[in-house]
């Protein structure tokens, strides 16, 4: 079965790595096309082969007439651009005009691409929300690719990342191969002890200092009206990271030994489905806090860094994170295996971390609905409003060994392998990625879940 795929991307690598994706799937009989922010993406891709466009290089009507017929069949404009890394410096209303701009261009390749499948990468800027509006109002849909902890990583939500992992009546009794499968697989991932992302990494190597290369040598020439072209602002960020790390140690500290706790890790600064999906927990020095006041008598709150934000967090963050008298910054490094272990119970919003918790049989309590809540193996809280009683609940709480493998071996069967570009750039993994894309598109075009 041919299926016509549409990958868009912003730049560099990201798109690079897509067109090795796109030539493996055309090597199997379906169809290929790119959308990307840079001209030079664009450029770099057909001379592979790929059929590419930029978004500079799509004409587009413009005017107060066709933002208003984007709007109503999009929604606001400047929905699409709040998140957005290129409109945070600039007024709302002048983020309209590039956000119409932007969308737009996808409509047209949408048009002319006519894509039984879009797969953008999962991030905060608007050429990637616009090209799942136009997808959604079309009917097309939208294979978002997400990271799991489980052996076949690659779990493609069809799209929405907040809708649960597999429908609730996939989950049965396991026989005893599956349970010896998955006890074999929770004391491996435990025993490993590491995040599923490596921990930020301020090393200077060849690979970095190529890509500032490019981009310092696209801003000058052949990449010009690529908003997301900040070389400069990037390196000035990546300088300053170490130095904030190092000031940021003597924040730590470490939980207090006989006192019982609630382990809460922090999100990544620039996580799309916080910042865009859940804007009212956003602000997790305000969520640090409610979960802080929350606490039965007794109780402290302990906090660790995202292994990607390390040297990202503001010190003044920090400060407000680590400042309610039983909370705990501890350093980024620390095993959360080892702080979860020690946990009375984890709060989460939507971070893996939940999962892994499971895989101790701790209580869980959840608040923005990752895709493992509603299954019965967690409390669940709809934001912060009811807080102080889902947190009594989860402390009571006590979940089915048999019910987490239960649901931990549905969720298994759901995934794929491969991974996303930030996780993995190789071409082994490139080729693992069109091989899951290719089953799971043409699941989707005969009618069966992805």
């Amino acid at each position: 079965m041919t299926v016509r795929f549409l990958f868009v991307t912003v730049q560099g690598f990201e798109s690079a790595f897509y067109g090795r994706v796109g030539a493996r799937l055309r090597a199997d009989g379906h169809e290929v096309e790119h959308l990307t922010a840079s001209r030079r993406a664009a450029a770099h891709l057909r001379e592979t082969g790929e059929r590419a466009r930029a978004l500079q290089e799509i004409d587009v009507a413009s005017g107060p007439a066709e933002d208003a017929r984007l709007e109503s069949a999009y929604g606001p404009l400047l929905d699409l651009a709040r998140t957005d890394p290129a409109a945070q410096a600039i007024a709302p209303e002048e983020a309209r005009r590039p956000a119409a701009r932007i969308l737009a261009a996808v409509e047209r390749t949408v048009q002319d691409a006519r894509p039984d499948v879009l797969v953008p990468e999962v991030g905060r800027e608007t050429v990637r929300l616009a090209a799942h509006a136009v997808a959604r109002e079309r009917g097309i849909p939208t294979l978002f690719l997400l990271y799991t902890i489980f052996p076949r990583p690659l779990r493609l939500s069809v799209d929405t990342l907040r809708g649960p992992i597999v429908p609730p009546e996939e989950l049965r009794p396991l026989d005893a191969e599956e349970r010896a499968a998955v006890a074999a697989f929770r004391e491996a991932f435990v025993a490993r002890d590491r995040p599923i992302r490596a921990h930020r990494s301020f090393a200077v190597t060849r690979v970095r200092l190529a890509r500032l290369a490019d981009e310092l040598d696209r801003a000058v020439r052949g990449d010009r009206g690529n908003e997301y072209l900040h070389p400069l602002a990037r390196l000035r960020a990546r300088l300053a990271a170490p130095l904030r790390a190092l000031a940021a140690r003597r924040l730590y500290t470490a939980p207090r030994p006989g006192r019982p706790y609630v382990y809460f890790p922090l999100h990544d600064v620039e996580d799309y489905k916080i910042a865009y999906l859940l804007p009212e927990l956003a602000d997790q020095a305000g969520v640090v806090e409610r979960l802080a006041a929350a606490l039965p008598p007794g109780y402290d709150l302990v906090l660790k860094e995202h292994p990607q934000s390390i040297g990202r967090n503001p010190l003044a963050l920090l400060r407000r994170l680590a400042a309610p008298p039983n909370a705990h910054l501890v350093a980024p490094r620390t095993s959360s295996h080892a702080l979860i272990r020690a946990a009375a119970a984890v709060a989460v919003i939507s971070s893996t971390t939940g999962l892994e918790a499971l895989l101790h049989r701790k209580p869980v309590l959840t608040l923005g609905a990752p895709y493992y809540a509603g299954f019965g193996v967690t409390v669940d809280c709809d934001g912060l409003q009811d807080v102080d009683d889902a947190l009594r609940r989860t402390l009571a709480f006590e979940p089915d060994p048999e019910r987490i493998d239960a649901f931990l071996h549905a969720a298994w069967r759901a995934c794929y392998p491969g991974a996303p570009v930030l996780v993995d750039e190789s071409d082994a993994n490139a080729e693992l990625l069109a091989r899951s894309l290719g089953e799971a598109a043409e699941a989707l075009r005969a009618g069966a879940p992805a």
